[in-house]
């Protein structure tokens, strides 16, 4: 297992608190646009289940990990896994420029992104084409779900990702092997300014950057766009609790000896709950 090594660490998560106050930012954004959409087309939200959501989650990490341990063919690996994550950030973009632009200039956009993105994969562009595909997906899916239900997701997938990076160990090997095929779906956190000009061919497993799964940013996001219906003073609240928990994260990463890769959901949730709780009492 990879170690990092921090040798700025304040500035590092100066750069990881701005990336994911980016994402719940523009995630809040579309999820208010959404609104607006639906109550001039007087239409309802669609709704997803736990339970189908649940299944479709697992139907994906069992094909994920079919591919990681049983696909030999290096090549197609590579194609495989780059098509993932092509696959994941047009459609999140294609979702939230599509609330603001006509789709002809939408398709423009997202097939511009893309080109470059396979020509000219800088952690930057990487950076900024993935925040944008998570307020998509975070806003679409907040929509779709009641709050209460986005609590029980916080806590599956709390307790699932501190199983699959230290017992199962199955979420390290996905990360390194994303990371191995220049399909990463986290956002990169640098420990300089400089190093957002890198290519990702030099973002290498451990070493000076940070890696920022985008789960970790989607469900707390799912969680704050569910609560516009409740006002904006609660989205707010929960978004600032969920900045906190990612501090939080942050310090348990610190105090560690040994800084290898640690699930960064459990603290963020708890926080997002914490937060939630405290909408509901004030």
């Amino acid at each position: 297992m990879k170690r990092y090594f921090l040798l700025h660490p304040w500035r590092t998560f100066g750069f990881e608190a701005i990336f994911f106050t980016s994402s719940l930012g523009l995630g809040i954004l579309a999820g208010l646009r959404l609104a607006e959409i639906f109550k001039i087309q007087k239409l309802s939200p669609p709704t997803i289940s736990l339970w189908q959501f649940l299944f479709y989650f697992l139907v994906a990490t069992l094909f994920l990990l079919f591919t990681i341990y049983f696909l030999k063919f290096k090549r197609g690996k590579g194609i495989f896994f780059k098509g993932i994550f092509l696959l994941a950030i047009g459609f999140g973009n294609l979702f939230f420029f599509g609330l603001w632009l006509p789709d002809f200039l939408t398709f423009i956009v997202i097939a511009m992104l893309l080109i470059l993105l396979i020509k000219q994969p800088s952690l930057m562009l990487h950076n900024f084409a993935l925040i944008f595909a998570i307020a998509g997906v975070g806003a679409g899916l907040g929509t779709s779900f009641k709050p209460e239900m986005v609590i029980l997701l916080l806590l599956v997938f709390s307790i699932y990702d501190f199983v699959a990076v230290y017992k199962t160990k199955h979420m390290v090997r996905m990360a390194e092997e994303m990371l191995a095929h220049r399909a990463i779906l986290g956002l990169i956190v640098p420990q300089k300014m400089a190093d957002l000009k890198v290519y990702l061919k030099e973002v290498e497993p451990g070493g000076r950057f940070l890696i920022l799964g985008a789960g970790d940013i989607v469900f707390p996001l799912i969680l704050v766009v569910s609560l516009i219906p409740q006002g904006i003073f609660s989205v707010l609240i929960v978004a600032l609790f969920s900045l906190i928990g990612l501090l939080a994260s942050f310090l348990i990463f610190l105090s560690r000896k040994v800084r290898t890769p640690m699930p960064a959901l459990p603290p963020i949730a708890l926080f997002s709950i914490i937060g939630y709780l405290l909408t509901r009492i004030i």
